[in-house]
């Protein structure tokens, strides 16, 4: 029924801009022909801040873009949050069976395992993942590092998800043995158990704005993302913008699953589809010969080498030469190390692909001629982070910010891992450190080695991780 107030909104002239808006911050072009659901939720939002016109409130959704802003009020509303624990079995049996052995065998040189839990509401999904890799796999990687980064843009549900606190609608599908051994209950509500939610960090990630892959954002390299029920809400043209991104953030080998209905397979061409019961997931396969797992159903699809990744697209160094009165100094002093863009580039190519290894050791190549540039200190506790060395994590990223106290994101991702060990008054420092840096930048300015990330979004990430760890 439209009330009222839906309607007044609807006749306003400025809705068009406020949809627009709406749209182009969120990704969300599920509201392109759903003009009256957009104006119930707005009305409801004008009402709450006491405005009665569309221009009054597109002004102030403008004033206020970002975390603790109107905007992430509205955003709030227009999500959707209702999920549970082991929601589509069929989809996680095909992890349990299928997927995670898969993974376990061919990481089980390194022992690492990372996967991403893209649009994670409130938290049930990468959790669901967490109890699985504890109970039915957890003699077998007792001793390795694993990491489940769960994103999503509304960070009112990244709060509840980081509460891990539910009620017994989450349960719906759960077996009792798994709620009564993986939860504890509190009042009227189920807390999961400390060593199920050490596995998950929670994040801010916006797919439509955020660039990934991203070592600087910690989304590259993954074994396996989940991305269930969200491109629902794009437009194909962001959809098939955004599908070889998820494939250029997988590992070879790695695997991508979809929502149920999201089965559009020309968009997913450039992997591996493999049928099981009740489910279909796609694998990233770069080399044929040596990665197709055993006993699947795999579609006869021939694999073509992938195109090259929009995602990242590389730009091109620019060469520079000397001045005809220095290039008798340049040739009696030539310098055989890569130039340090060059050499960083490369080490970001290495570890957006999971070599760790390799990344680790041509960075350290690059310290050695130039330690005091403090982008390779933060590219070396990137990568060391992944490797399980928390410690070396911490010295690195320090370094970086005792040679350039002014650089924003060593003390961004310092803020971050401090966060992620509990340390939360070190984290706030750190994170309060970045809004002093961020103060007098405008909202566009980009973040020196940032991805594209600009002041403004920075800004957001640093005022939901806040909330997230408690302001005081």
């Amino acid at each position: 029924m439209i009330t009222e107030a839906m309607a007044a909104l609807l006749a306003d002239p400025f809705f068009a801009r406020l949809k627009s808006l709406v749209i182009n911050s969120t990704g969300m072009a599920f509201y392109s022909d759903k003009d009256e659901d957009l104006a119930r939720i707005a009305a409801d939002r004008m009402e709450a801040c006491k405005l009665s016109d569309c221009a009054s409130y597109l002004t102030l959704l403008e004033r206020e873009p970002g975390h603790g802003g109107e905007m992430e009020a509205l955003v709030a509303e227009l999500t959707i949050g209702e999920t549970y624990f082991f929601r589509h079995k069929e989809q996680f049996d095909a992890l349990r069976d299928t997927i995670l052995p898969n993974v376990i065998a061919r990481n089980q040189a390194f022992k690492r395992l990372r996967i991403w839990s893209a649009g994670c509401s409130i938290g049930p999904e990468p959790y669901t993942l967490a109890i699985m890799l504890k109970r039915e796999f957890g003699q077998k990687l007792a001793d390795w590092h694993i990491s489940i980064i769960a994103t999503d843009i509304n960070q009112k549900f990244l709060a509840r998800a980081r509460e891990a606190r539910y009620d017994e609608w989450a349960f719906r599908t759960t077996p009792d043995d798994i709620r009564r051994d993986c939860f504890d209950k509190v009042a009227k509500h189920w807390v999961l158990k400390s060593q199920f939610r050490s596995l998950v960090t929670f994040q801010y990630h916006n797919l439509t704005r955020n660039r990934f892959p991203s070592l600087v954002d910690n989304i590259a390299a993954f074994d396996i993302i989940i991305c269930r029920n969200v491109i629902i809400y794009f437009s194909p043209e962001t959809v098939a913008q955004l599908v070889p991104c998820f494939r250029e953030s997988l590992m070879d080998g790695g695997w991508l699953i979809m929502g149920h209905a999201e089965p559009n397979m020309e968009l997913f061409r450039d992997f591996r589809t493999v049928n099981v019961p009740g489910a279909v997931l796609y694998q990233r396969v770069d080399r044929p010969e040596t990665a197709e797992p055993a006993q699947m159903a795999v579609a006869p699809r021939p694999l073509a080498p992938p195109p090259p990744s929009p995602c990242r697209p590389a730009a091109p160094t620019p060469v520079r030469r000397p001045s005809p009165a220095r290039q008798k100094a340049a040739f009696v002093a030539p310098r055989p190390v890569a130039p340090p863009a060059e050499g960083a580039a490369k080490v970001r190519r290495l570890a957006d692909s999971g070599q760790w290894n390799e990344a680790l050791a041509s960075c350290d190549a690059l310290l050695a001629a130039t330690g005091l540039d403090w982008r390779l200190h933060l590219l070396r506790a990137l990568i060391l982070e992944q490797l399980g060395d928390g410690a070396g994590c911490e010295t690195a990223l320090r370094r970086a910010i005792y040679l350039d106290r002014k650089a924003v994101l060593p003390h961004y991702h310092l803020g971050l891992f401090l966060a992620r060990g509990d340390d939360n008054n070190g984290a706030r420092r750190s994170f309060r450190n970045v809004l002093a840096l961020l103060a007098d930048l405008p909202d566009d300015h980009p973040i020196e080695d940032g991805d594209d990330l600009t002041a403004s979004q920075l800004r957001e990430s640093v005022e939901m991780h806040l909330k997230l760890i408690g302001s005081s």
